[in-house]
C-alpha cells in the first residue's frame, strides 16, 4: 500500500505510478498462502509430503538460468545487455541474480544436508558447485558480500556438524576460491580506486554515486522524516541536488539501499513497515528452520537483508517478485 499512499505527495507522479503499478507482485504471495496451507495440511500423503515443490522450481529455474549465463560467458551465445546474467532482463540485473545464486548455494547446501541417496546429494553438490562457479564471473560484488557473510552456514550444511575449526577452515577455502577469479579480484580492487577518486572529488563511480545518493537521500529524510518525499520522489530530489548534470539519471529515483529508499520515499512509518516484514519473516524461518520451506525463507530474507544495504533489490522486477513469493511461503509456515 505504501507505494499508492505515496502517489499522493510525490513531485513525480508518473514515475510514481510506474513504481506504485508494479506492487502487482503482492498478488503471488497472497495466492501462494493457501496454496501452501493446502499442501502442508493434505490428507493425501502423495500430496502432504511435496510442500517444497516451489523451493525446488525455484533452484531449477535458477540452474537453467545460471546455464545460460555460463554459455554466454563462454561466448557460446550472446550476451544480455552485454552481461552473463542468464535470461535476466532490466538494468543491473547482475546483482539481483547474485543474491539468487547465493540463495541458491544456501538452499542447495540444506537439501545435501538432509538427502540421503548419494545420487541426490551429488545433484545438489552439483548444483553449488554450478551456482558459485557462476557467481565468480557476474561482477556483483553485494553477491561477494553476502557468500561471505554466510559461508559459515554454507560449510556448516556440508560437513553436517558444529565444529568451529572445520567450519572456519571452509570459510577459508570458499572465499580464496573466490577470490581466484580475474572478475573478483578486479571487482573488489576498484572499490579502492572508486573511494580514492571520491575523495578526490569525482564522484561518477559505483561507490562514489552510492555515497553520494545517500549523502542527498539523508538530507532529504531529516527534512521529511515522518512521510518521506513520496513514491519515487528521490528521482526528482537527485536531480535538483546531484550538482553534476553529467552524473546518470535513475529510474525511479533509485538510492542503491533498500532502508534509505523506503525511508526517503515513506519516511520513518515505511521503514517501520520494511522492517517489521523482514522481522516477520527472519522469525518465521527460523521457528521453521529445520523444514526446507523455513530455511529456504530464512535464507533468502538474510540475503536480501544484505544485498539491501548496498543495493535496491525492491525496484528489482525479478528480486521484487522472488521477495513477495518467499514472503508468501513464510506466511504459510506455522509458528504456534
Amino acid at each position: 500500500l505504501l507505494p499508492w499512499i505515496g502517489l499522493i505527495y510525490t513531485p513525480v507522479l508518473r514515475e510514481g505510478l510506474n513504481v506504485a503499478l508494479k506492487t502487482h507482485y503482492w498478488l503471488f504471495a497472497i495466492a501462494l498462502m493457501p496454496l501452501l496451507l493446502s499442501r502442508i495440511e493434505a490428507p493425501d500423503p502423495g500430496i502432504k509430503g511435496k510442500p517444497d515443490l516451489i523451493i525446488k522450481m525455484f533452484l531449477l529455474g535458477l540452474v537453467l538460468n545460471s546455464t545460460v549465463a555460463i554459455l554466454q560467458f563462454l561466448g557460446l551465445i550472446p550476451l544480455k545487455r552485454g552481461l552473463p546474467i542468464g535470461l535476466l532482463g532490466g538494468d543491473s540485473a547482475h546483482i539481483p541474480f547474485s543474491l539468487f545464486l547465493i540463495s541458491g548455494i544456501l538452499i542447495s547446501s540444506f537439501y545435501f544436508l538432509k538427502a540421503r541417496p548419494w545420487k541426490v546429494r551429488l545433484m545438489y553438490a552439483f548444483f553449488m558447485v554450478q551456482f558459485f562457479i557462476t557467481m565468480s564471473f557476474i561482477g556483483a560484488r553485494s553477491g561477494y558480500m553476502a557468500l561471505i557473510l554466510l559461508s559459515p552456514l554454507i560449510v556448516y550444511n556440508i560437513i553436517g556438524r558444529r565444529h568451529f575449526f572445520w567450519i572456519l577452515l571452509g570459510c577459508i577455502i570458499i572465499i580464496s576460491l573466490l577470490f581466484l577469479s580475474p572478475t573478483v579480484q578486479s571487482r573488489v580492487s576498484k572499490i579502492k580506486d572508486d573511494l580514492l577518486q571520491y575523495k578526490q572529488g569525482n564522484v561518477n563511480t559505483s561507490i562514489g554515486l552510492r555515497l553520494h545518493m545517500w549523502e542527498i537521500a539523508l538530507t532529504e529524510i531529516k527534512r521529511n522524516p515522518l512521510i518521506g518525499i513520496g513514491t519515487a520522489g528521490f528521482l526528482e530530489s537527485w536531480e535538483r541536488n546531484k550538482k553534476d548534470p553529467s552524473l546518470p539519471f535513475f529510474i525511479h529515483g533509485n538510492p542503491h539501499n533498500s532502508f534509505i529508499y523506503v525511508t526517503v520515499s515513506f519516511g520513518i512509518f515505511g521503514l517501520f513497515s520494511f522492517c517489521w516484514l523482514l522481522l516477520i519473516m527472519l522469525r518465521k524461518g527460523w521457528k521453521e528452520r529445520g523444514s526446507s520451506l523455513g530455511f529456504a525463507v530464512l535464507t533468502f530474507t538474510m540475503v536480501f537483508i544484505t544485498g539491501s544495504f548496498v543495493d535496491t533489490p525492491l525496484l528489482s522486477i525479478a528480486a521484487a517478485h522472488a521477495f513477495s513469493l518467499f514472503a508468501g511461503i513464510a506466511g504459510a509456515l506455522d509458528v504456534s
